[in-house]
């Protein structure tokens, strides 16, 4: 048997499987239910009530999950968590424009992911008295909330728990609806509070939910105390749910008499501290169950008759394809690389075959790149070969020049040709990826000198190292870049100070800041600075530039070399204004993740 399964096509298999495991199931469950329903219409009464308690708590799950997801959304997202720090900040210099930014950040950023999660109210609360509200606060001030007798109660919440508070008074003029569904949750970081963020859900969705349920069943969701939540009605809000010791346990059924007819109740957890309760009459669902159980039978007949002719279309529609793929693999395999399968389509088995044509060009195309690769990286071997000079013989040379016009009496040039040497010798000598801060500092103090040299002494480099850093090895060529584009940009090659600093953080990682007294950049240009040196890479960079000077490599393959060798332990902050020059501020541990 098992041999004459294997011998079968693909297309025979799958309408075979198809068939053992879901018509034949169907046909058995329909013949066994159609049996036991007339000895069990109680128990198909209270299945019945379950299911439509099982889609309902779904969709309260799903809602309460979602006030879980923006809560968790504003403590977790990045995005999010620097204006929050921000606005955690602020005090009397702070502008009413950085404040603006932060909350517009904060509100912008809270769109993006509350568009689809229906009518919801975000509060966040800092300690400081700041506040943002996606709503309007014309009318209502949402700093107090913090004057609300549940607020305590959040105060005392641990780690990423939540208070779910309850059905609150509307407090937005988004809606006529008179409460909104509330919880809250307490933002900490390192065992401090960052703020608080309150989530409050318009109840009309729930409403309109149950509603559909109002002739046969009535639905509500009750607090831990019994508290009636959500209603359809209104007035019932806040009111004790009189059956709540009646209620069953979880996944579990009760009979209670309301006005002498027995009702079935049911309750489901949707929250840890929320029930869902259903209470539906016994005798109109049982005699709806009675009725489905004669239609039910003929509809599934006749949809297994119409699923046996609509699986051989929709099995060689996804077979056929299948089989052109494989035989386009085997021409491939055999090294026809300009074959393609043609394949389209919206369903899987289309994306897979333009997924696997433009795979094929990937991969054509990188066997291309990758001999103009070998080619170029030999052109430029043959070229560092022909460039290759004895650098002991240039040195030598120009201590040999620096002697003679000294002995002429000429110390300032020979100073010159004292820093020209120091600095090619630095520029040549590629044997130690890392020197020491005080090294790289000593480097550019002969680079700014020479720099004086061509356009007279208007640039003035002042040094501010700590003591326990001028030890500390940083990559060769750290620093120069940052001083030619300080001065060039900065200082618009006109006459100014440039000042080198450099600390040990609180956290171990060495801080490097250069800083220009130049023109400054507006915000708007240093945003666009940021934005070019966060997606630029060492390549673009690199095929761009072609520069002859010692900063060729770029303040872009500066930051891009940090970055691979510190890895996520690396970073930087750029500050300017117009008229007060710009500062950079490079922060990296002191011994490097991995090498370059």
């Amino acid at each position: 048997m098992l041999n004459w399964f294997r011998t079968l096509s693909l297309r025979n298999k799958f309408v075979l499987t198809i068939l053992i495991c879901l018509v034949l199931p169907s046909i058995v469950s329909m013949n066994v239910s159609n049996f036991f329903t007339r000895d069990a219409v109680r128990t198909q009464v209270t299945d019945s009530s379950r299911e439509s308690m099982r889609i309902v708590n779904q969709i309260v799950s799903g809602q309460m999950k979602n006030m879980l997801y923006i809560m968790n959304f504003m403590q977790f997202d990045e995005d999010i968590q620097d204006p929050i720090l921000s606005l955690s900040h602020v005090d009397d210099s702070t502008s009413i424009g950085d404040i603006f930014v932060s909350k517009n950040t904060i509100i912008k950023r809270l769109g993006t992911v509350m568009n689809t999660l229906g009518n919801m109210y975000v509060t966040l609360l800092l300690p400081n008295g700041q506040y943002v509200a996606t709503y309007t606060t014309m009318n209502f001030d949402p700093r107090t909330f913090m004057k609300n007798s549940w607020f305590p109660e959040v105060e005392g919440i641990s780690g990423y728990n939540v208070k779910w508070i309850g059905a609150e008074p509307n407090y937005t003029n988004g809606s006529n609806q008179p409460y909104v569904l509330s919880a809250a949750k307490k933002l900490s970081l390192n065992g401090l509070t960052k703020g608080y963020v309150i989530v409050g859900l318009e109840m009309t969705a729930l409403q309109q939910l149950f509603n559909q349920y109002e002739n046969n069943e009535s639905m509500m969701i009750i607090d831990g105390r019994g508290r009636i939540l959500v209603d359809r009605d209104n007035s019932m809000i806040g009111k004790l749910f009189p059956y709540y010791d009646q209620l069953p346990a979880e996944n579990g059924s009760s009979f209670v008499k309301v006005d002498g007819e027995d009702y079935i109740l049911l309750s489901s957890q949707v929250t840890p501290e929320w029930k869902l309760v259903n209470m539906t009459p016994y005798k109109a669902a049982a005699q709806q169950i009675e009725s489905f159980r004669k239609t039910d039978f003929g509809i599934q007949m006749v949809f297994l008759i119409l699923f046996a002719v609509v699986l051989l279309y929709v099995v060689g529609t996804l077979t056929k394809p299948i089989a052109k793929l494989v035989q386009t693999v085997v021409r491939i395999e055999s090294g026809q690389l300009s074959e393609r399968s043609n394949i389209s389509g919206a369903d899987e088995v289309g994306r897979l075959g333009y997924v696997f044509d433009r795979m094929i060009d990937r991969i054509e195309l990188t066997l291309i790149e990758n001999k103009r690769e070998q080619e170029l990286k030999r052109k430029a071997e043959l070229a560092m070969l022909q460039a290759q000079i004895n650098p002991h013989f240039l040195f030598n040379v120009l201590n040999s020049i620096r002697l003679k016009i000294m002995m002429k009496g000429d110390e300032e040039n020979a100073e010159l040709i004292s820093s020209l040497s120091a600095l090619l010798r630095m520029t040549i000598n590629r044997n130690n990826a890392y020197i020491s801060l005080h090294e790289e500092i000593g480097i550019n103090e002969h680079y700014v000198r020479l720099l004086n040299s061509r356009h007279g002494d208007r640039v003035v480099l002042r040094v501010s190292a700590a003591s326990d850093t001028l030890l500390v090895q940083i990559p060769r060529f750290l620093l120069q870049p940052l001083i030619e584009n300080a001065y060039i940009h900065g200082l618009k090659s006109q006459s100014g100070e440039i000042t080198i600093a450099s600390r040990i953080e609180e956290d171990g990682r060495l801080q490097v800041l250069i800083k220009d007294s130049g023109v400054g950049m507006t915000e708007e240009r240093l945003m666009e600075l940021l934005e070019h040196l966060e997606n630029a890479t060492v390549a673009q960079v690199t095929e761009k530039s072609s520069s002859p000077t010692l900063s060729g490599i770029g303040i872009n393959n500066v930051f891009e070399r940090l970055r691979l060798i510190y890895g996520h332990r690396f970073d930087y902050e750029i500050t300017s204004s117009p008229g007060n020059g710009t500062a950079i501020a490079l922060r990296f541990p002191q011994q490097p993740e991995k090498e370059v």
